[in-house]
């Protein structure tokens, strides 16, 4: 038996505004959710995106309103080229999941997706400033988390308090090289895991650390980038960063089957004490919590510069609808739903973390991701990372991580991949159309 919509709206909002939160539905909400009765969308998402949680909200919604989620989930590896590719070709599914706004430029939102800035769940977000696209103000997806990205080394507590470490945190460079060489030392464990088969991982050191080590000159570097007026290999930082990451490696610190293991692989790996260390994003620690209750993590910031800084990501996981799509109003209102307190409930059970929405409990979060939020974010002490500040550019940083990569094993050095990039750079901005480039 299906549900009546407009009466489960119209208690919800009664709930909502006995809690003291914005009502998120009733007469500002047109939607007409009979159009879900009896379709299928299809979800597109990456291996790194999809939770279970995914499910049980789409097994409810098919109870509630008739309507089926068939999930394509990709490779990691083969996500972004697959997405680019489908939306070029027009071969798109109903709703595909990326990062946003961090993306948009590369997946070109501007002709292949759907402004969503005036569905009626955007008056319930908690960050909606973080959403607005940097060229027209537009919001293009709708969120998963209302932050998220924190770029944060993770460890093996019990792991580091055999090696005679107990709650680090540095507050310079060399005081992290001291820890990586404590447990080189006392331990068999590798000191820093680094998983290079996902390169996007590889690039986590370099993003953050860059912004950090530019400090206050980070936004005018920017610009000059943007506007061709200096070239990467004019800028000291990225070359430090890079080259401090290559010694990781030249000393021993890395796990020698870096090149072969993945993201997906770390928390294994971790929760073995195969390695003491893995800078990754929040999610991972949140998976890693759920997956071994057993191991506890403990959690610190990279001081890259003259004191401890997070770099984080100014993105969230978003949910695009194509404009080539078959069902643009079906996918808009499944978004609708998909939005709903008692759904979003769902995923935050089983994955507690920051909602996206004003009237959705996150629940308890991890309470090493936990310390770094209360830390860094609520302070204010924290910086964005590279890739998101060079939006425009984003469609050629794969190639850039894959320099990186090639860093790692030894077949490149810190200068030759910044002056090999700067061609791909020159080249690619060009063809975007960039006038300084031209």
């Amino acid at each position: 038996m299906k549900r009546r919509v407009s009466a489960a709206i119209s208690i919800t909002a009664a709930i909502s505004m006995l809690a003291g939160v914005p009502v998120w539905a009733g007469e500002a909400d047109t939607t007409d959710y009979s159009i879900l009765e009896g379709k299928t969308i299809s979800f597109m998402t990456c291996q790194g995106k999809f939770f279970d949680a995914y499910q049980t909200m789409a097994d409810a919604i098919e109870k509630d309103y008739g309507c089926k989620v068939d999930f394509q989930v990709v490779p990691d590896d083969q996500y972004t080229s697959m997405t680019n590719l489908k939306l070029s070709t027009g071969e798109v599914p109903d709703v595909f999941e990326q990062n946003t706004p961090s993306q948009n430029v590369t997946l070109n939102v501007y002709e292949y997706c759907e402004d969503l800035s005036n569905e009626s769940w955007v008056d319930r977000l908690v960050n909606p400033d973080m959403l607005k696209d940097s060229k027209d103000g537009k919001i293009y997806a709708l969120p998963k988390e209302s932050s998220s990205g924190y770029q944060v080394v993770y460890y093996n507590k019990e792991l580091l308090k055999s090696c005679g470490i107990e709650n680090p945190a540095p507050q310079n460079y060399d005081e992290f090289l001291d820890i990586l060489k404590t447990i080189k030392e006392k331990s068999d464990a590798a000191p820093f895991l680094q998983t290079n088969k996902d390169n996007w991982e590889t690039q986590i050191f370099m993003t953050g650390g860059i912004p950090v080590l530019l400090g206050d000159k980070a936004e005018e570097t920017y610009e000059k980038l943007l506007n061709n007026e200096i070239t990467w290999t004019e800028i000291p930082e990225v070359v430090e960063i890079l080259q401090r990451y290559i010694d990781l490696y030249t000393e021993g610190y890395v796990n020698e089957d870096n090149l072969s293991v993945g993201y997906n692989d770390a928390a294994q790996i971790m929760a073995e004490g195969k390695a003491a260390m893995y800078l990754t994003v929040d999610q991972w620690a949140t998976d890693f919590t759920m997956n071994y209750p057993e191991v506890e993590l403990g959690s610190f910031v990279i001081p890259f510069g003259d004191k401890p800084v997070l770099p984080t990501g100014n993105y969230v996981q978003g949910l695009f609808v194509p404009k080539a799509g078959a069902q643009v109003d079906e996918a808009k209102a499944f978004l609708e739903v998909w939005s709903m307190p008692e759904y979003q409930n769902m995923y935050y059970e089983a994955n507690p973390g920051y909602s996206a929405f004003n009237d959705v409990e996150g629940g308890d979060a991890t309470p090493c991701v936990q310390s770094i939020v209360d830390e860094y974010i609520n302070s204010g002490n924290y910086v964005y990372e590279l890739n998101g500040q060079l939006a425009d550019a984003n469609g050629c940083f794969n190639d850039l991580w894959n320099f990186y990569v090639e860093a790692a094993a030894g077949e490149k050095d810190a200068e030759s991949v910044w002056e090999d990039f700067q061609w791909i750079y020159e080249d690619y901005m060009a063809q975007q159309g960039v006038e300084a480039f031209e």
